[in-house]
């Protein structure tokens, strides 16, 4: 049952429709916690099946160093028969929890990971990105780069979804194997189990330093990464305007320059990771060359077994790799926290295009479309437009003609396209309100309006060698 309900997540995880409440928060653990909570069940399963595979994995070594101390004990003429009537019941158990706990327990891990959250909960960070964006205004789309924008949309929706699983399956499971370690250590010898928690300690220190720090540099890297996208997007699909106007000099000059840009921040970004590498290797050094010493000494002694010293230098090797790698995936959290912010900055801005409560139909019998006293001037005092007026009656089809950048096209903006692509008036823009039998089409529901009102733009991509300016 509990199962079903994991793989019924994968296909019904996300809705295929818009809704309200689907605008995230700005700050990053808000951001995540708002997509998290809406998979709670798969990630509380991955937290359970993660700890076990750590615990699993520790006591793994433990039985090495228990086989060692049992075939001492044992004389090799007495064969299986002495062997099993001695520790039967010991190995018997071991072999339960190698060859059949943890093999179940790799197998549920795997499935919720691959075929729960991988489809389900990485596409609901996408799909209810893509739904809140696109219900932004036009104006939002003029001001950003189409390729960055598809870049946020969808490079933070993978970043989520790793991040949460980079940390569960090295953080928590790392987190889970150092206190399986320390309890086994601490059983054969106080002092060890000190080590391994300065070792620990040391280790925290170096992330306390580090992760910050690369945390702000990948928050920029991922800026960078999107700029430079969106330059590479933009150019094409806007191929033909290049091909047409543009010198494939000046081209290049803009895109090398988005180039050169992110590969200053990769450098001052990789130069953290070269420390935090060097820095490791210096830590796990030390701490090995310690624990290998100080098991021989208590061998030496007669404090612990052979099979001890044999399985306090395998966990210990078996840390150090986790270690390690931990650092390396927290290269990789950190990298995936900067996108999420970068991601963020976009996709948690309210949506401006909102009807207002209670918004009726537009019924349209008698269209007419009114422009009164209209100034446009691009924030600036004059130039532009001033004191336009217009009526565009039933029936008729009004083209505006000029010279390229005379304004023809922020002439029309305040047509239809001024209600469906959220260009409201504002004291710098000023429309007239457009009235007809049904009232005011500027407070009716947007979704109705599309089939009655229209402008129809004319690009002079297409007509390249006419004289420009026709809206």
């Amino acid at each position: 049952m509990f199962l079903r309900a994991l793989f019924a997540f994968s296909k019904t995880g996300y809705s295929p429709s818009w809704r309200d409440g689907l605008q995230p928060p700005e700050r990053l653990i808000p951001y995540v916690w708002f997509y998290i909570r809406q998979a709670k069940a798969p990630f509380i399963a991955m937290l359970v099946l993660g700890g076990m595979t750590a615990a699993i994995e520790a006591t793994l070594f433990w039985f090495v160093g228990r086989v060692v101390d049992i075939l001492a004990t044992v004389k090799p003429s007495d064969g299986w028969s002495g062997l099993l009537a001695a520790h039967g019941a010991e190995l018997f158990g071991m072999l339960v929890l190698i060859g059949i706990v943890r093999s179940v327990v790799s197998l549920l891990m795997s499935l919720v990971d691959q075929q729960v959250i991988t489809p389900g909960f990485y596409n609901l960070v996408r799909w209810q990105s893509y739904l809140h964006v696109s219900r932004q205004s036009l104006s939002f789309f003029q001001n950003d780069f189409s390729g960055r924008i598809v870049t946020k949309v969808w490079s933070g929706g993978q970043a989520v979804g790793d991040v949460v699983t980079s940390l569960m399956e090295s953080v928590w499971f790392v987190g889970i194997y150092s206190v399986s370690t320390l309890v086994l250590v601490g059983q054969l010898d106080l002092s060890l189990a000190v080590v391994v928690f300065l070792w620990l300690i040391g280790f925290a220190f170096l992330a306390r330093y580090f992760v910050p720090r690369i945390r702000q540099h990948s928050k920029e890297t991922a800026e960078a990464s999107s700029m430079l996208s969106g330059r590479m997007v933009d150019a094409y699909s806007n191929m033909q305007t290049l091909k047409l106007f543009a010198r494939d000099e000046e081209n290049d000059r803009y895109m090398r320059q988005g180039f050169d840009i992110f590969q200053g921040t990769i450098i001052r970004f990789t130069r953290f990771i070269t420390g935090v590498r060097a820095s490791m290797a210096l830590l796990s050094g030390i701490m090995i060359v310690t624990m290998a010493a100080m098991s021989v000494d208590l061998w030496l002694s007669g404090a612990i077994s052979s099979g001890a010293v044999a399985f306090t230098m395998a966990l210990i090797l078996r840390l150090n790799f986790l270690l390690s790698r931990m650092m390396v995936q927290f290269n990789g959290i950190m990298r995936n926290i900067g996108t999420i912010q970068n991601a963020a900055e976009m996709i948690s801005q309210p949506v401006q295009l909102v009807d207002q409560p209670d918004a009726p139909a537009l019924v349209v019998n008698s269209p007419a479309i009114r422009f009164e006293n209209i100034r446009f001037h691009y924030g600036k005092r004059q130039g532009v437009i001033d004191d336009l007026s217009l009526v565009v009656r039933p029936g008729e089809k009004v083209g505006i003609v000029g010279r390229s950048g005379s304004g023809q096209d922020d002439a029309r903006q305040p047509s239809s396209a001024l209600l469906r692509f959220g260009i409201r008036p504002n004291p710098d823009r000023r429309a007239g309100y457009r009235r007809g039998p049904a009232g005011d089409a500027a407070h009716a529901d947007r979704r109705g309006q599309p089939g009655h009102l229209a402008v129809a733009p004319v690009d002079p991509r297409q007509h390249p060698f006419r004289s420009p300016g026709c809206g």
